[in-house]
C-alpha cells in the first residue's frame, strides 16, 4: 500500500499527467504504430489516470482503502515540505524525527495523558496480549479464594485481570514504590483496588497474602539502595515475600539463558533454585513456557 502511495507522489511531483495518445491530433503517426505499441501507450495513460490525486482523497487513496496506521505513516513519510527530510529510499522521502518527536518517544507519559493509566508499555509489556498471557502464567498457581499480595504491582492490573478472566473477586493488595503508577491505578480503577505506595521492605508485618507474587519487578532496580548488590537485593526481596505469604511465593524473572541486550537484569535459574532449596526447602523452577523467562515457586505448606 505504501509503495503505491510513493509511486503516486513521485509521478505527480516529477511528471506531468499523460494525455490520451489517441487524442494527439497526429492520427497518421498513431496509425503507423504497431498494435503492441498502441496497447502499451493506452495502458500507460490509463495507469496514469488511476494514480491522479483526487480532491476528496489522501495522496490518491481514500480512507476506506487504507488503515489508520498506514494513513498516518503515509502522511508523515510523504510530507515533502518538512525541513528534516534527509534521504531518499526507493524514490520516497525518508524523514528523521524532530527533537520533539525523539523526546516524546523517550518520555511518552509527558505527551500522552493516558499513557500511564492504560498503556501496557508503561508497566513493562509490549502489548495487552503479552501482559494478559503473563498474568495467566501466575494465576495458574492461585486457587479459588486465595488472596494475593503483589510486589511491584504498578497500577494493580493483575487484580482487574483476575476478576475479568475468572469472573470472581480477588482479595488483593498491591505494593509499589512508584507513586505515579499508584496514582494512575487509583484513577483507572476508581480506588477500588487496594494499592500501597511503599518500599516492599517497609511493609507492615500484618500485611499478608496467601500468595505473594512478583511479576518481572525484579528484572530492574528502581530503588536507591547502593549497599546491596543485585543478587542480594533479589534474595532479600524473596525472603520478604515468603515472610508476607501464608501459602507461598511466585517470582517471574528474566533468564540469562538468552542473551538479550534490553537493559534488564537476568538471572540463572539453576543458581536461584539451589539457593532457594537451601533457604526454604520446598521450591520449584518452571522454565518450560519460555527461553527468556522462568518462574520460581516457593511453597510454605
Amino acid at each position: 500500500m505504501l509503495d503505491k502511495i510513493k509511486k503516486m507522489l513521485m509521478k505527480k511531483e516529477n511528471n506531468p499527467p499523460l494525455t490520451d495518445p489517441r487524442d494527439t491530433g497526429e492520427e497518421k503517426e498513431w496509425d503507423n504504430k504497431t498494435d503492441a505499441e498502441q496497447a502499451e501507450e493506452i495502458a500507460a495513460y490509463e495507469d496514469d489516470q488511476n494514480l491522479e490525486v483526487q480532491p476528496d482523497s489522501v495522496f490518491g487513496i481514500t480512507e476506506e482503502e487504507i488503515t489508520d496506521l498506514e494513513l498516518e505513516a503515509a502522511k508523515e513519510r510523504l510530507a515533502l515540505n518538512r525541513e528534516d527530510e534527509v534521504t531518499l529510499v526507493d524514490g520516497a522521502t525518508e524523514l528523521q524525527p524532530t527533537d520533539d518527536e525523539k523526546n516524546e518517544m523517550k518520555n511518552p507519559s509527558d505527551f500522552d495523558d493516558d499513557y500511564l493509566e492504560y498503556s501496557s508499555e508503561a508497566v513493562g509489556f509490549e502489548n495487552r496480549e503479552e501482559q494478559w498471557n503473563t498474568y495467566r502464567l501466575i494465576a495458574n498457581y492461585i486457587q479459588d479464594e486465595d488472596s494475593v499480595l503483589d510486589y511491584g504491582c504498578a497500577r494493580g492490573d493483575f487484580e482487574r485481570f483476575y476478576q475479568t478472566e475468572y469472573g470472581q473477586e480477588l482479595e488483593y493488595v498491591g505494593v509499589d514504590m512508584n507513586q505515579q503508577l499508584i496514582d494512575a491505578g487509583n484513577k483507572v480503577y476508581n480506588e477500588e483496588v487496594e494499592l500501597i505506595c511503599k518500599d516492599w521492605f517497609q511493609l507492615d508485618k500484618d500485611i499478608k497474602g496467601d500468595w505473594t507474587i512478583n511479576i518481572n519487578s525484579s528484572n530492574i532496580r528502581y530503588d536507591a539502595d547502593t549497599v546491596r548488590d543485585n543478587m542480594t537485593y533479589l534474595q532479600d526481596t524473596i525472603k520478604s515475600m515468603v515472610e508476607h505469604s501464608t501459602k507461598g511465593s511466585i517470582v517471574l524473572l528474566a533468564s540469562d539463558n538468552v542473551n538479550l541486550d534490553d537493559g534488564l537484569l537476568s538471572w540463572n535459574a539453576g543458581d536461584l533454585l539451589n539457593w532457594a532449596q537451601k533457604e526454604f526447602g520446598n521450591v520449584a523452577i518452571d522454565h518450560s513456557f519460555s527461553a527468556e523467562l522462568f518462574t520460581l515457586i516457593i511453597y510454605k505448606n
